[in-house]
């Protein structure tokens, strides 16, 4: 038996774990599928994989008192940002999986009531409080740190540089003087990656 259901959304083919599928809700009705925060983090990474292949994604889900979140980052591989236009659909096709929004005027949290169907018909439902999108790499990923170095590069001017030799030790110096915000593991990848692109 299959471990995974298939779903489609405006024809493309997604899969949630087989227990998204609610086929006899509690209190009646018609089947569903539940897009918790895990199941929409899910489909959110699918969804940028399969469009822009091109683009880093991470996408987490957490759950707290009162309400859950979905938090997707995307970067280009060497930690830049990814052109507007691409990070609006990816946006676009996100926030359709949220609950509602926070009206801070009234300091409640208002339903957005969304219809969200695959196309076959069966209902997406229960979805997570917020869906925040960002256009940059996930803190301590390597992503991160390599657009944390160019960063300094611009900011210090090192950029004029064009001594192989001098490159090379002002990465180093630059991943010691950061290298006390990083597990061991970040560290090991940041200085691979660092060996690689420069």
């Amino acid at each position: 038996m299959s471990k995974k259901i298939k779903l489609v959304i405006d024809k493309v083919e997604y899969q949630l774990p087989v227990n998204s599928y609610v086929s006899k809700p509690t209190y009646g009705g018609e089947p569903y599928i539940h897009m918790s925060a895990k199941h929409t983090a899910s489909i959110i990474k699918q969804f940028v994989k399969k469009f822009f292949p091109l683009v880093k994604v991470w996408s987490t889900s957490s759950v707290y008192s009162g309400g859950s979140s979905v938090d997707v980052n995307v970067s280009y591989s060497n930690g830049e940002s990814i052109c507007d236009d691409v990070f609006q659909k990816i946006e676009s096709f996100s926030k359709q999986f949220k609950a509602g929004s926070f009206n801070g005027m009234e300091d409640i949290y208002e339903y957005n009531h969304n219809d969200v169907k695959t196309d076959n018909g069966t209902k997406l439902d229960y979805f997570p409080s917020y869906v925040f999108c960002s256009n940059k790499p996930k803190w301590g990923s390597v992503e991160y740190w390599l657009s944390e170095y160019n960063n300094w590069l611009e900011n210090t001017g090192t950029e004029d540089w064009v001594n192989y030799d001098s490159m090379v030790q002002s990465a180093g110096g630059w991943l010691n003087m950061n290298k006390t915000y990083m597990t061991d593991k970040e560290f090991q990848k940041v200085e691979s990656a660092f060996k690689t692109v420069i």
